[in-house]
């Protein structure tokens, strides 16, 4: 059985961000989150975890939104830029995930 990949403390370095205008506006209908407004989470320690999806390496980081978990999935682009694929509200399982690692680790990732 392939074991899942771990949540690891992570500091975002990105210096800019992209995404798809559509998949924006399909992100709002579905999840109710437009990636403009998640842009303040990247600011923060996040837990992130690798998450290969349609033949490329992605990430699906948690992080905190004013007070609440988001989970958003991003590839890295050349340059520090992070391009977001989608948004949503972190499930029960992420948000305990997230919340263990910056209880264990959170400091470790503020100093990054």
């Amino acid at each position: 059985m392939e074991e899942k990949p771990a949540y690891e403390a992570f500091d975002p370095p990105f210096v800019s961000f992209a995404w798809d205008e559509n998949k924006r506006r399909i992100n709002i209908e579905r999840h109710g989150i437009d990636f403009v407004d998640i842009l303040p989470a990247f600011g923060k320690p996040m837990a992130r975890k690798r998450s290969d999806r349609k033949g490329e390496l992605r990430y699906l980081v948690i992080g905190d939104l004013d007070g609440r978990e988001i989970a958003a999935a991003y590839r890295e682009e050349e340059g520090d830029i992070c391009r977001i694929i989608s948004a949503r509200q972190a499930s029960r399982n992420e948000r305990a995930a997230y919340r263990a690692l910056l209880l264990r680790g959170g400091d470790e990732a503020r100093r990054r």
